[in-house]
C-alpha cells in the first residue's frame, strides 16, 4: 500500500504546481508572430529526452540543419523522457524552457495547464509568408508546410488536448518519431510444430493463442522436447553431440521446461490493459474538452471481458509477462532462450528480440485481436511542440526546425532510427525508401524492416481494418497510466486473488481525483 500512498502524493503535487502556474492567468494566445522575419545568425535550444543511439542519427541532421538554414541550434538530450517532462515543468516558473521539444500528450496537457506552449494552427496557417528566397535568391528557405501530408492517426492526439468555445481543436504538436506495437515470433518454433501438425499457425486472435498453445504445449510434451536440442529430422536430443551423422540442429529447448513455457508473453504492461480494454470494446480513460479535465472509464463490462479473459489464457499456462520469468520490463530474455515463441512489443525494440548467434528466425507480425472490427493497437512516439519563447525570429526559427525533423527530413530520422514515418511524403523519400527495401543480411535490420512493413502494409494498409489509437492526454494521465501498469501483475500474482470487479474497484479507490461524481 505504501507505492500507491506514495505515487497519489507526488500526483497531487504535480497538479498542485501546474494550478499554482495557472492562477496567474492565461496569455493572450492570438497569433501574431511575423513569419517574414530573417532567422540567420538565430540561436534557440531544443531539447528531447532521447538516448546516445538516437542522437547518434539526430545529432549530425542538427548539423545539418544549420548549414542549411543559418539558425543555430542548442541541443540538449535529458536523458529520458520523464527527466524531459520534469525539467520543463520545473523551468516554467523561471521561463527558461527551451523553444522547442519532443513529448506525449500527456506532456503537453501539463505544459497547457503552465501556459507555456504555444499553438501552432498559427504557424501552420502563415508558413506560406516565409519568404521562398532571400538576398535576390541566394539564400533558400526551406519547402511550404503541408499538413495534409501528416498521416490522420497521428493528428489525432495532438488535436485532442485543446478546444476553442466552439468545440474546435487545437494543433499543440507535431507527430516526429513514431512507433507501435508487433508481435515478434520465433519462426523456426512454429514452422516446426506446423510441420508436425498442420493445423498450427501463428495466432491472429486471441481465441488462437489458446488453441494454438494447447496444440504446441502436446508436442513439446509428446515429443520430449523440453530441456533438449531439436534436430532437422525433428526428432529431440539431449544435445547436438547425440545427434546421428547428418542431423543438424534446429533449435533448441534446452532453457525450456513445462514450467516456464508460454507461447505468448507480453512487455508493457500498461499497454497491455489499454489495448486489451479497447479490443472488448471498453473504454480507459475520457477528457472534458472544454475543463480539460480526464477521468478514467474502465469500470464497464470491457475490461470485465477481457481481464476474465487473460486470467484464462494466464492460469492455463498460455501467456506469461516479465514476471513470469523474474524479468522487471520485458520478456524479451525468455523469448531468446525459447521460453516464449512469441513476444508484444515495441516496434522500436524489436532488435532486443533478435536471439544470439541467430539460433532461430525471427520474423514480425500484427498483435493478436478479439474481434474483427476491434482491432485496436496502440500508437506510441512523441511529437515535437513549439514554447513561448523568445522573439519572433527564435519562435519562426523553432518553427523551421519543426518543419525540418517533422517533415521536409522526416524520412532520414526514421531511417537512421527505425521510427516510422510520420507521413507519405516522410514514406516516400529518397532516404527512408533505400532503407525500407533494401535486402539487409543482418537478423536485426531483417527485422526492423520487417516490423516496419507490419506498419506500413497492415496497420497503416489502404485496405486497413485496423484502428490505431492513443487515449487523450489531461493532467493526471501519465499518473493513471503507470498506475495501470500494475493492474496484469495484479490479475495473474496477487495474493490474496482478488475477483476482476475487486481489482477495477481498488484502482478507482487510488484514482478518486480522475472519478467521475
Amino acid at each position: 500500500m505504501k507505492r500507491f500512498l506514495k505515487t497519489v502524493t507526488i500526483a497531487s503535487a504535480a497538479v498542485l504546481s501546474l494550478a499554482v502556474l495557472s492562477a496567474c492567468g492565461p496569455k493572450n494566445r492570438d497569433f501574431n508572430v511575423d513569419m517574414t522575419v530573417d532567422t540567420r545568425g538565430v540561436t534557440i535550444q531544443f531539447w528531447t529526452g532521447f538516448g546516445a543511439v538516437i542522437n547518434s542519427t539526430l545529432e549530425p541532421m542538427l548539423t545539418e540543419f544549420t548549414e542549411e538554414t543559418g539558425i543555430i541550434v542548442e541541443y540538449e538530450s535529458k536523458g529520458g523522457y520523464d527527466a524531459l517532462q520534469q525539467a520543463i515543468n520545473l523551468s516554467a516558473t523561471s521561463e527558461s524552457y527551451p523553444h522547442i521539444a519532443n513529448g506525449y500528450p500527456d506532456h503537453f496537457a501539463g505544459y497547457i495547464a503552465s501556459d507555456i506552449i504555444l499553438r501552432l494552427d498559427g504557424f501552420i496557417e502563415n508558413d506560406k509568408n516565409i519568404p521562398d528566397s532571400r538576398d535576390e535568391g541566394a539564400f533558400t528557405e526551406l519547402p511550404d508546410f503541408d499538413i495534409d501530408d501528416f498521416y490522420p492517426s497521428y493528428m489525432v492526439e495532438n488535436q485532442s488536448l485543446e478546444f476553442d468555445a466552439d468545440g474546435n481543436p487545437y494543433t499543440l504538436g507535431i507527430p516526429f518519431n513514431k512507433s507501435t506495437e508487433v508481435a515478434v515470433v520465433n519462426k523456426t518454433a512454429f514452422d516446426l510444430f506446423a510441420s508436425l501438425d498442420s493445423t498450427i499457425k501463428i495466432p491472429e486472435t486471441w481465441d488462437e493463442v489458446a488453441t494454438m498453445s494447447t496444440k504446441i504445449r502436446g508436442l513439446m510434451t509428446s515429443k520430449g522436447y523440453y530441456g533438449k536440442v531439436v534436430g532437422d529430422d525433428t526428432n529431440a536430443y539431449p544435445d547436438t553431440d547425440s545427434m546421428p551423422s547428418g542431423v543438424k540442429q534446429l533449435i533448441s529447448f534446452a532453457d525450456v521446461t513445462e514450467q516456464n513455457f508460454r507461447v505468448m508473453s507480453y512487455d508493457s504492461q500498461s499497454n497491455y490493459f489499454i489495448t486489451g480494454v479497447r479490443q472488448w470494446g471498453g473504454a480507459y480513460t475520457e477528457m472534458d474538452p472544454q475543463t480539460r479535465k480526464g477521468y478514467v472509464t474502465f469500470d464497464n463490462d470491457g475490461t470485465r471481458g477481457m481481464l476474465t479473459k487473460m486470467r484464462e489464457l494466464f492460469d492455463a499456462n498460455h501467456i506469461g509477462i516479465p514476471q513470469t520469468w523474474e524479468e522487471a520490463q520485458y520478456s524479451s530474455n525468455p523469448f531468446k532462450l525459447g521460453q516464449s515463441l512469441m513476444n508484444i512489443g515495441s516496434s522500436g525494440g524489436v532488435i532486443n528480440a533478435v536471439p544470439q548467434g541467430d539460433a532461430f528466425v525471427v520474423e514480425a507480425h500484427p498483435i493478436p485481436y478479439h474481434a474483427a472490427d476491434k482491432k485496436y493497437v496502440i500508437s506510441q512516439g512523441t511529437n515535437l511542440a513549439l514554447f513561448d519563447k523568445g522573439s519572433d525570429a527564435e519562435k519562426v526559427a523553432a518553427w523551421k526546425l519543426l518543419k525540418y525533423l517533422t517533415q521536409y527530413k522526416n524520412g532520414q530520422f526514421a531511417a537512421g532510427t527505425g521510427y516510422y514515418p510520420t507521413g507519405v511524403r516522410s514514406f516516400e523519400s529518397e532516404e527512408y525508401q533505400d532503407y525500407y527495401t533494401n535486402i539487409f543480411t543482418s537478423s536485426g535490420d531483417k527485422l526492423k524492416v520487417g516490423a516496419a512493413k507490419v506498419n506500413s502494409d497492415i496497420y497503416n494498409g489502404d485496405d486497413s481494418t485496423w484502428l490505431k489509437f492513443v487515449d487523450p492526454g489531461f493532467v493526471g494521465s501519465s499518473y493513471i497510466r503507470q498506475e495501470v501498469n500494475f493492474i496484469m501483475p495484479e490479475l495473474f500474482y496477487g495474493n490474496p486473488r482478488k475477483t476482476v470487479q475487486e481489482i477495477i474497484d481498488y484502482y478507482y479507490s487510488i484514482f478518486t481525483d480522475y472519478v467521475r461524481n
